[in-house]
């Protein structure tokens, strides 16, 4: 099968792409992502980063498995090959964090809410965001790795396969 480098033009996936831009900048100026960037983030920090992840992908995750019982049309997607619930909690055991102990932050609070209002469409655009995300998240994962850092599963959970992956999500 051949993958286009590129989303149609007209295709849901490049007016997800145009939709989140102004979001995607706004996330990358943020220090708790400069920091992820120069692998300079605290061990506190990071654990908190992926706490607030791991409430955020089970409740993404929860909602995915309802949604495709109710609209075949995800199903071509594979989204519960894109899970990452599994991954953040092995990152996490790594942290010594008790995930019964994690409370959601205010940012986290709000994105599930909105997870739990989602039509299929909008859960189609969160995995859009995350999937995408992968890609720079690769390279975070290194500054991390040589700063020390081992629980990386969630920031790199495709490997080199990362590349090909989202470009057959996109395509």
């Amino acid at each position: 099968m051949t993958v286009s480098a590129a989303p149609k033009a007209d295709g849901i996936m490049a007016r997800l792409k145009a939709g989140t831009a102004a979001q995607h900048a706004v996330a990358e100026s943020k220090p708790l992502e400069a920091a992820l960037i120069q692998g300079s983030i605290g061990h506190a920090q990071y654990q908190k980063y992926l706490a607030q992840r791991w409430l955020i992908h089970r409740e993404l995750e929860n909602a995915t498995d309802l949604a495709l019982k109710s609209d075949s049309r995800l199903l071509s997607l594979q989204l519960p090959t894109l899970y990452q619930t599994q991954n953040l909690e092995t990152d996490l055991a790594q942290l010594k964090t008790d995930l019964r102990s994690i409370q959601p932050l205010p940012g986290a609070s709000h994105l599930i809410q909105e997870i739990h209002q989602a039509k299929p469409a909008t859960l189609m655009g969160i995995y859009y965001v995350f999937e995408g995300s992968k890609n720079g998240a690769r390279y975070i994962s290194k500054s991390l790795a040589k700063a020390g850092q081992t629980a990386l599963r969630y920031l790199d959970p495709h490997g080199e396969e990362q590349r090909p992956l989202w470009l057959k999500f996109r395509a």
